[in-house]
């Protein structure tokens, strides 16, 4: 039998070898770190080669590193690195198009001292966000290039070392204070933030803060699995061919606006807070005002729409406690008619060996 980093190496050859050849048949550019490599590996035609590719090298890296290696490697300092970068806005220092710029051109547009912009870049080519070509210089790499022209990437970086960080750092702190809690308000957030209110309640009061906090999973829900033509397309039948769909909680409406768009006889009501449904109704284009429409409704009150064919709950229950998810879903009860589904679309745990511990660890971290 071969040795374990045996089989993980012809595991990466061949896939890799999957990958080149389909890059090649289609006329893509070579992967590289170059800033105009763009992503050429996002197409469905290469997501189990590119998934089998990160599983064996994540084990592969973690047999590498050894037992004191696996437990000092995870580091904070690329988010200290990634949270100036945002906040001084490096990464729009010099535009895309531009080939390069000093490390004096980059502090005098931050207002940052020349010797932190340097450290703080430096430390980031670690990663390969950027590059330094010759000795004083900076050039964009693909991520830098990502980072600087792509707002929402940037809005999620923000909200992920100003907001889930410093809560993430308090979390253990919030077990003791609060054990065994499942009120919304006894988190590491709470402390971290010095507030008393739950997280959303916290950021409704900052509207820059909202707006990040929006931007930033608008961002997020366009990743490998979670855009809307996997709803779509997995989206259950309904009976009657007039359906109505209640979209509890669907923020801007963009679930709803892929189902009306596919399903051209079905009518969706997305119910969310205040603003969000005034957002959600000045984005809405006037070819579907007929057919998906917003309502402001607390998902914790009784639901006001009855008789719905479907109510859809996407990302929804994860966000609470197991006391406060069971509160929502028993808010739909005085609505549901005899043949009312509820559609709960949430990222499963997976049960022991079900999937790798690279799958598995993305899940964890969310839940």
């Amino acid at each position: 039998m071969a040795p374990r980093i045996a089989e993980l190496a012809s595991i990466i050859s061949a896939n890799t070898a999957k990958i080149d050849d389909h890059l090649n048949a289609n006329g893509f550019n070579e992967i590289s770190f170059d800033e105009n490599a763009g992503d050429v590996l996002s197409g469905p035609g290469l997501a189990a080669a590119r998934q089998a590719v990160l599983e064996a090298t994540d084990e592969l890296h973690a047999l590498m590193l050894g037992p004191a290696g696996i437990l000092t490697t995870p580091s904070h300092n690329f988010l200290i690195s990634l949270q100036a970068i945002y906040k001084f806005g490096l990464a729009t220092s010099f535009p895309a198009d531009r080939e390069e710029a000093t490390f004096a051109d980059i502090a005098s547009d931050s207002g940052l001292p020349e010797s932190y912009v340097r450290r703080i870049l430096r430390h980031a080519m670690t990663y390969r966000v950027f590059c330094e070509p010759m000795k004083g210089v900076v050039a964009h790499t693909a991520a830098s290039r990502y980072l600087a022209e792509n707002t929402l990437i940037r809005q999620w970086i923000g909200m992920v070392s100003e907001e889930m960080w410093p809560a993430a750092v308090k979390t253990v702190e919030a077990m003791m204070v609060w054990p065994a809690s499942q009120e919304p308000n006894h988190s590491g957030f709470n402390i971290a933030h010095d507030t008393e209110d739950h997280v959303f309640t916290e950021l409704s009061k900052h509207p820059e803060r909202e707006s990040r906090y929006a931007a930033a999973m608008s961002w997020f829900a366009t990743g490998p699995g979670l855009e809307p033509s996997y709803v779509v397309e997995s989206f259950p039948s309904v009976d009657s061919p007039d359906a109505l769909i209640v979209d509890v909680g669907g923020s801007y409406g963009g679930i709803s606006i892929a189902l009306a768009q596919e399903y051209t006889s079905v009518t969706c009501v997305v119910q969310d807070k205040s603003d969000v449904v005034r957002i959600g109704r000045e984005r809405l284009s006037h070819d579907l005002r007929n057919r998906v429409s917003f309502m402001e409704h607390d998902f914790f009150s009784t639901q006001p729409t009855r008789g719905a064919d479907v109510y859809l709950l996407r990302w929804i229950l994860h966000d609470w406690s197991d006391k406060y998810a069971a509160q929502i879903l028993r808010a739909l009860i005085p609505a549901l008619k005899k043949s009312a589904r509820v559609v709960l679309y949430e990222m499963i745990v997976p049960d022991l060996g079900e999937v790798s511990l690279y799958q598995e660890r993305g899940i964890r971290q969310v839940y």
